[in-house]
């Protein structure tokens, strides 16, 4: 078994942006050693949340590379994500749609386990697979 590394937020942007090319070339080197199965990547949930944040807000990219980005990353065989099949889907919400990301991880949540929502915000309802209750 390979050893496993946390990996935090800067990690990924520098990675995705390269906009720091010593950054880049270290984040290279750590995904490279991923890819190789010499080491084993773990992204927490919130860090994927934070890195799409960030790429949104602060870089301005378009969803639809936030999504198509962060979905090959976290479908590469060396990284380990908590649930990842439903943060795959909450990226593809994200990407098709205008609806903040968290929103979009909670709607894949509610739809793998079938889980209505109580929520007061009206976007869950453009989810035909979710159900929102408040009662």
């Amino acid at each position: 078994m390979s050893p496993r590394r946390l990996l935090d937020t800067n990690l990924i942007v520098r990675h995705l942006t390269q906009d720091n090319p010593k950054q880049a070339q270290t984040a290279a080197k750590l995904f490279a050693a991923c890819d190789r199965g010499d080491l084993t990547l773990v992204i927490l949930p919130a860090v994927l949340a934070e890195s799409v944040f960030v790429l949104e807000s602060f870089y301005r990219l378009p969803r639809e590379q936030i999504g198509r980005t962060l979905t090959l990353l976290i479908s590469s065989p060396g990284i380990e994500l908590f649930d990842a099949s439903v943060h795959l889907d909450a990226l593809d919400r994200y990407r098709k749609g205008k609806i903040h990301f968290i929103d979009c991880v909670v709607a894949a949540h509610a739809a793998a386990d079938k889980i209505p929502i109580a929520t007061l915000d009206a976007d869950f309802k453009k989810f035909a697979d979710v159900e929102v209750e408040l009662e």
